[in-house]
């Protein structure tokens, strides 16, 4: 290994060349001549240029090697993205939420599509909110799977998002029900060390970094649209927190065209100890950092069970489906 100290001491000895070189160059040569001979100074020159011109490739190439390998660090140390989730039917009659990981087992699988995670939240006011939800997760998965080489993970997620709200539309159709079925809808990946995702609805997507916990995603909620009235003079804030639709879903899965999507801007790069969280609003009300603090001391699949067990704990007798995925990352 290349020690610091070495290559600081090889860049100054580089400037130095570089300087006298300069200096050989620039200097007249009759006043040269005064303390060498012409082939002397000649020898010097061409020795000076040799030496300034191999010592600059050697620290070029050390340079861009050690920016490749600062660059892919993550994807050749990061371990597999270790997957965990727990659910529960809560106080309802039936559960309604539900998620998925793409069984991808063959390594060369999962250096080409990444590690998905899919969660989905059927609209317990509208019909068939179990069959919406385990049919977006179903067609979201498997048409991400049908990604071709060549393009890109976040075409990929938008063109398997589309299928998926054109398959619980047409549910909806079949059933003599438009715009009285709908799923919200999450989506994350990790391919390569970066992180993509994608929401439409109300869940939530986490990253837990850090001991800070960040909302990735905003919900699709019409206290949107109330907000932004209060902002131009014509809500009250009271008036917009106490409006009886400020809950209403401004967008989800199940409708004739699908608009309004939250999707990442640019991928940005996970590192060892983050934790990528999916929840279903049963769950990330309860959420807190210091619960995650000792959460992330488990393995994934332990540790999604007992976030679970502390939002059960608190009896709410009205609690939702509770759901969540996690992709958690290590170092190899």
């Amino acid at each position: 290994m290349v020690k610091k100290g070495m290559i600081d001491g090889l860049s100054i000895v580089f400037l130095l060349l570089v300087i006298a070189y300069i200096g050989l160059v620039v200097i007249p040569a009759e006043q040269l001549e005064k303390v060498w001979s012409k082939q002397q100074v000649d020898f010097i020159e061409t020795v000076l240029m040799w030496c300034t011109i191999s010592l600059g490739i050697l620290l070029t190439v050390y340079f861009e090697i050690r920016h490749f390998v600062t660059q892919k660090r993550t994807i050749y140390f990061l371990t597999e993205v270790i997957p965990g989730s727990a659910q529960h039917i809560g106080a309802r009659e039936e559960q309604q939420d539900a998620f998925g990981f793409p069984a991808l087992h063959d390594p060369e699988a999962v250096k080409r599509y990444g590690m998905l995670a899919v969660l989905a939240d059927g609209m317990g006011g509208l019909a068939m909110g179990k069959e919406a939800s385990q049919l977006a997760v179903q067609t979201l998965l498997n048409e991400y799977l049908k990604k071709t080489a060549g393009e890109s993970v976040p075409e990929a997620l938008k063109k398997a998002l589309h299928k998926a709200n054109k398959a619980v539309y047409e549910l909806a159709l079949q059933h003599e029900l438009e715009w009285n079925v709908g799923t919200t809808l999450v989506a994350a990946v990790i391919k390569e060390g970066m992180l993509h995702w994608i929401s439409v609805g109300d869940s939530r997507i986490y990253l837990y970094r850090g001991g800070v916990l960040v909302p990735l995603t905003r919900d699709h909620v019409y206290a949107n649209v109330l907000d932004m009235r209060v902002k131009e003079g014509k809500l009250t804030r009271g008036e917009a927190e106490s409006h009886p639709e400020r809950h209403l879903l401004t967008s989800y899965l199940g409708i004739p065209k699908l608009d309004e999507i939250d999707a990442s801007r640019k991928p940005f790069r996970v590192a060892e100890g983050d934790w990528i969280l999916l929840c279903s609003d049963g769950v990330y009300d309860e959420l807190s950092e210091p619960l995650l603090e000792v959460a992330v001391r488990m393995p994934p699949q332990q540790a999604a069970e007992f976030i679970l067990q502390h939002v059960l704990a608190l009896e709410n007798p009205y609690q939702d489906n509770a759901t969540i995925a996690i992709l958690a990352c290590s170092q190899r």
